[in-house]
């Protein structure tokens, strides 16, 4: 069986895109632990904690609320365009890019890790085109509609209309 005529997971690509940050997270990790003190952010850590809080709790927060829409949508072979999904085409992949990744790394008070983001998203731009592939085999003319009406992970202010 073909990789496109399997059902997709519910996870889509985002294992491939995790495995694939690992090897930036240990380089930055690993330049980050040589030479700490240069990439210390210049902000008290008490509100690197507040903000990597705030970002932690919103990650989550969206993630979960994503997941429970998707989960509902996946379990009926539907295509999720509802909720959040009106707003934001792959919001499950979003909350870690906004919230749950920058959130750690502010914990770990170190501006170096930001630099994970742009690899995540670089990472996210290569694997997405798979899970979108399936998604256009899957629902057709209804998902090609979907996406050239609402972004991938940078969210539109008005609502999708399908």
């Amino acid at each position: 069986m073909s990789e496109l005529n399997k059902r997709i997971s519910i996870f889509g690509v985002g294992p491939k895109i995790f495995t694939s940050l690992c090897p930036f997270l240990i380089v930055f990790g690993y330049i980050e632990f040589i030479f700490h003190p240069a990439f210390i952010f210049p902000l008290n850590y008490y509100w690197m904690v507040i903000i990597g809080s705030i970002l932690l709790a919103f990650g989550i927060f969206m993630f979960v609320y994503s997941e429970r829409v998707m989960s509902s949508a996946y379990n009926s072979s539907s295509l999720a365009t509802s909720k959040i999904y009106v707003y934001i085409r792959h919001p499950m992949y979003a909350s870690w890019g906004y919230g749950s990744l920058p959130g750690i790394f502010c914990f770990l008070n170190s501006w170096i890790f930001l630099l994970n983001l742009i690899a995540y998203y670089l990472i996210f731009k290569i694997f997405i085109k798979e899970e979108e592939k399936y998604l256009l085999k899957e629902f057709g003319k209804d998902y090609e509609h979907y996406r050239k009406n609402v972004n991938a992970i940078f969210p539109k202010l008005s609502k999708y209309n399908p």
